[in-house]
């Protein structure tokens, strides 16, 4: 008989409207006993009762507040910064957040697929491909698998530069340029335990951009991330598996 998993579910809030929401998208994962971690922004207002809701839903849980640095990047630098101090020590990861994307047409859909992730079939889907595949490091919504342009040995999108220098900066190799957007996706935590040993979570989370920014006309740190995230573990030789 299979071991339990042992996961944790790090979630980052926003919109102070997305609480309840979020407590209903979440109930399939009682079954697993996961731990959760929620970091909500210091800008949201009503930040008490959204505690009290959470609490009142998961107890147990754990709730940080951060600055808006990084937007939902940020946030989940600073989750896996208490994941560690706290030595759960999980098998699988699960990034969240209460993604609205108000300057996207399509942000309600865009939310919803890639949000299938944890509706109750596909948990248990999840889970068995991570058990009986010891290849596959990551999971997504496989609409949401994403290709970075790569030309002439030179990333050529927006955040092209920012990339180049990130991967040579944190020595990260890689064979796949495919990452999940939206950064909502199941993991497998070692990589990650592995890489923010040797390179510390808040002084990553320092050089990203403040506010709600954008990369629709300039690149960021901040959305570069975005990439690195799903890279820290492939670059360990995993590979991506889309539902």
């Amino acid at each position: 008989m299979n071991k339990k998993p042992v996961i944790t579910v790090l979630y980052h809030i926003f919109y102070e409207d997305s609480c309840h929401d979020i407590c209903l998208e979440l109930k399939p994962l009682a079954v697993y006993q996961p731990h959760f971690l929620f970091n909500i922004c210091l800008e949201t207002p009503d930040k008490i009762a959204m505690c009290k809701m959470l609490r009142n839903n998961f107890p147990g849980c754990f709730i940080i507040f951060t600055s808006n640095k990084g937007k939902d990047i940020g946030a989940k630098l600073a989750l896996f910064q208490c994941l560690f101090e706290l030595e759960i020590n999980p098998d699988y990861v699960l990034l969240l957040h209460d993604k609205k994307s108000l300057q996207a047409l399509k942000s309600k859909t865009w939310k919803k697929e890639l949000l299938k992730i944890v509706s109750p079939d596909m948990i248990v889907l999840i889970m068995d491909l991570f058990q009986k595949n010891e290849d596959i490091g990551i999971i997504g919504t496989k609409e949401y698998i994403i290709k970075e342009p790569f030309v002439n040995n030179r990333f050529t999108d927006l955040n092209g530069n920012h990339i180049g220098n990130l991967l040579d900066d944190y020595q990260i190799k890689i064979d796949s340029f495919k990452f999940i957007a939206g950064t909502m996706f199941w993991a497998r935590a070692r990589p990650f335990n592995d890489f923010f040993t040797r390179h510390n979570t808040l002084d990553i989370r320092k050089n990203l951009e403040n506010g709600n920014i954008i990369d629709n006309f300039s690149g960021t740190v901040t959305h570069s991330w975005e990439r690195l995230l799903t890279w820290i573990v492939t670059s360990n030789g995993y590979s991506i598996k889309g539902i």
